[in-house]
């Protein structure tokens, strides 16, 4: 989101911004490939993954994707810390910037949507075989990207245009995913009798409170009922909690969505 809010000018470039929100960025993607080494149970085989690399399989891409990511904003925010306090000259920050933000913004898509294209190598989930999928995944990082600049908006004060565009995104992008997912990925009839299965579990079978309650409800309706609240009621606080309900409902949906297909027999 500030890479798009820098690169296409929708607000002026503050380095105070760039410092914290690159900090945000790494600070989560640092947990994010935690958790995906942890996930592989014996760590070492992370290490097999970019040492006999096999490119064919998006396990492979999305980790050199990860590390590509962290590597070009990790060096962005280290330019942009440096000549925030005064220890480097902004020349160089200044050329660099437009090369770190353009490929930082195709890495960050990268990292976004890599894992759809990983659950389509997994052919016997047919839930996952959706082509919505890398679309639905870019919405939902507008999401989380924008909802995280409005907290961090509330909290430290960000220039006032980088605000208002956050709230237009998060908004926008929270009424494109719920397009989305109660039309398109639950709207249509599916391919199979096995994704039309799993998706029924998730709607009205077993995990029907997760999704109505905690994604719909909780990660959709309720953020933007409180967006549209702050017309009548200025307080940070309330974008805060739009935010923290918006970020967690993408939890309840990703929960659903990993657990449902794999519950579904395949034959």
């Amino acid at each position: 989101v500030l890479a798009l809010g820098f690169g296409l000018r929708l607000f002026g470039f503050d380095r105070e911004t760039a410092v914290l929100g690159l900090l945000v960025s790494l600070v989560f993607i640092a947990i994010t490939t935690g958790l995906l080494v942890y996930d592989l149970e014996r760590p070492e085989r992370f290490f097999s993954i970019l040492l006999r690399p096999q490119w064919k399989s998006w396990l492979t891409r999305g980790a050199f994707i990860l590390i590509g990511f962290t590597v070009v904003a990790g060096m962005w925010w280290l330019l942009e810390t440096l000549v925030y306090f005064g220890v480097l000259d902004r020349g160089l920050a200044d050329a660099v910037r437009p090369v770190a933000l353009w490929t930082g913004l195709a890495l960050a898509v990268g990292a976004a949507i890599y894992t759809a294209f990983l659950f389509g190598q997994a052919e016997g989930r047919d839930l996952w075989q959706s082509s919505l999928l890398p679309f639905h995944l870019i919405v939902q990082a507008l999401v989380a990207g924008s909802g995280v600049l409005l907290m961090m908006d509330a909290w430290w004060g960000l220039p006032e245009s980088v605000g208002a565009v956050s709230l237009i995104v998060f908004v926008a992008a929270l009424l494109v995913d719920l397009f989305i997912t109660l039309v398109g990925e639950f709207g249509m009839p599916h391919a199979s009798e096995t994704a039309a299965a799993a998706a029924h579990e998730i709607s009205h079978g077993r995990y029907r409170e997760h999704f109505w309650f905690g994604s719909i409800l909780l990660g959709h309706i309720v953020p933007l009922a409180l967006v549209a609240l702050t017309a009548f009621v200025s307080s940070p606080l309330l974008l805060i909690a739009a935010a923290l309900c918006a970020i967690t409902g993408l939890y309840f949906y990703e929960y659903v969505f990993v657990m449902a297909p794999q519950e579904v027999p395949n034959s």
